[in-house]
């Protein structure tokens, strides 16, 4: 009670992020291509308990390291193969990840008014919402990330902190690829100058170097040493997305600035005036400003260099934007104070910012309630065809491209036709083929096309898009 009653925000934020990430979770079947992919890969985890190894559809999968898919498959055991399952550790975080971005704000800025405002600019920016609610990576990523930096900011008044500053970036490093690396840039802001201040630092330094390794090089070294490609496959082509290092120099700012805006909606422009108000007041000299800049540029400037990145990506960029626009505006509040000598209405001023920031809350909860809610229960064709899938035991062939739903709602291996040689990636080179025992999932109007070329079939099922056929 002495912590939430120190912390008043937390009693608004926890109730109001709740309700807006967990609302209506499981309403909707797994999306194509990542959530159900990565649902498969926890299923497997959870059946078989290895995530050195993970596995997809009977290959090897290493384009992502293990923690999230590990979260994944521990609610997965407890809760049973369903959306809820496999969304309930992204919704746990991301209300996580809000509560953490608030100390952050009030830590940096002396003010839970500022870690307030930090916290509703980020859970009420509408990526941020989209992707806690799914079964996706970003939200264990967002998490770590925050941890790491909370950790790093404590450990600069008490060196002890630094420890599970390195377990935490560590597990940040094994929520997703390279983009983690960025924090170790703000752990070195925040205490570089305390790692060999004392014999006592120097030991805690050490024993923070260990953990970090004992943690992170297992899983790296079991893939690098069993997978040829991996060094290519994860690091180079996930990680830089196959960029060379003189891309970074070419800077492609049209679609990601559009994709920012996208994503945070509202936010979009008061970030840039805050930025103003940084620049023209001086106030970057200051620690607290000048460590959220350095960390703006440094999650935002890799995707200023590519027109491949996908809306999604931005979203570790919410972080120290929140905490820019609302230092900034609280600045611009203690400023207007100091300069009209009107202190006796500081409350007056504090009320305005806290309704300011409610306000365009609201607004972008108005806007995008639709986007992001379901308004009902609904099974796509796709879903529904692959459940029916699950009872024949034979070979499965896939002629579409929802070959994740297809693995995760079967439960099966599923052997995509896009994969086989040109010959067979037709519903009539399989049938001309010599393959005898199988069933294919096409749409109906190629069944129609191999009825009318008189190619014998049978229909075991069929909706309103998709079947279920064979040999007969």
């Amino acid at each position: 009670m002495n912590l939430l009653k120190k912390h008043w925000p937390l009693l608004i934020l926890i109730p109001l992020f709740s309700f807006l990430i967990f609302f209506r979770i499981d309403w909707l079947t797994l999306v194509n291509w990542d959530e159900a992919w990565y649902a498969s890969i926890a299923r497997n985890i959870a059946q078989t308990g290895n995530f050195m190894k993970m596995d997809w559809n009977g290959n090897s999968y290493y384009y992502h390291p293990p923690l999230g898919f590990i979260l994944m498959a521990l609610s997965i055991k407890v809760f049973g193969n369903n959306e809820f399952a496999v969304r309930l550790p992204s919704t746990i975080l991301g209300v996580g990840a809000i509560i953490l971005i608030y100390f952050i704000g009030k830590k940096l800025f002396k003010s839970n008014l500022v870690g307030f405002a930090s916290s509703l600019i980020v859970g009420t920016s509408v990526w941020y919402l989209i992707r806690t609610r799914s079964g996706d990576l970003d939200s264990t990523f967002v998490f770590f990330y925050l941890l790491t930096i909370f950790f790093s900011l404590k450990s600069k008044d008490n060196f002890k902190w630094f420890v599970p500053t390195m377990i935490s970036f560590a597990a940040l490093l094994l929520s997703k690829t390279l983009i983690g690396f960025s924090a170790g840039v703000l752990i070195l802001f925040n205490n570089l100058n305390q790692i060999f201040r004392t014999k006592k630092n120097l030991t805690y330094s050490t024993m923070a170097v260990l953990a970090f390794l004992i943690l992170l090089v297992p899983w790296y070294y079991v893939q690098l040493t069993s997978f040829e490609s991996f060094y290519r496959d994860h690091f180079i082509g996930v990680g830089m997305r196959n960029k060379s290092l003189a891309s970074y120099f070419h800077i492609e700012t049209f679609l990601p600035l559009f994709y920012l805006h996208m994503g945070i909606r509202k936010w979009y422009y008061i970030w840039l005036a805050a930025l103003g108000l940084i620049l023209i007041t001086f106030r970057f000299l200051k620690n607290n400003f000048l460590f959220v800049l350095i960390w703006n540029f440094i999650v935002l400037y890799p995707f200023l260099t590519t027109n491949e990145t996908h809306i999604w990506h931005l979203i570790p960029v919410y972080l120290p934007i929140s905490l820019i626009i609302a230092g900034a505006l609280f600045w611009g509040k203690e400023l207007f104070i100091k300069i009209t000598r009107l202190k006796k209405l500081d409350w007056l001023a504090n009320l305005l910012y806290v309704l300011f920031f409610l306000f365009i809350s609201t607004w972008q909860i108005k806007i995008f309630y639709k986007e992001v809610y379901p308004t009902s229960h609904f099974v796509p064709d796709d879903v529904d065809i692959s459940k029916r899938a699950a009872k024949y035991d034979k070979p499965i062939y896939l002629d579409d491209n929802f070959k994740p739903v297809a693995i995760f709602y079967s439960g099966r291996n599923i052997i995509w036709m896009n994969d086989l040689e040109e010959s067979r990636r037709t519903a009539i080179g399989i049938f001309n083929s010599s393959e005898k025992d199988f069933i294919l999932i096409t749409r109906n109007y190629i069944v129609d096309e191999l009825r009318k070329k008189e190619i014998p079939l049978k229909i075991w099922e069929r909706n309103n898009y998709l079947s279920i056929i064979s040999r007969p």
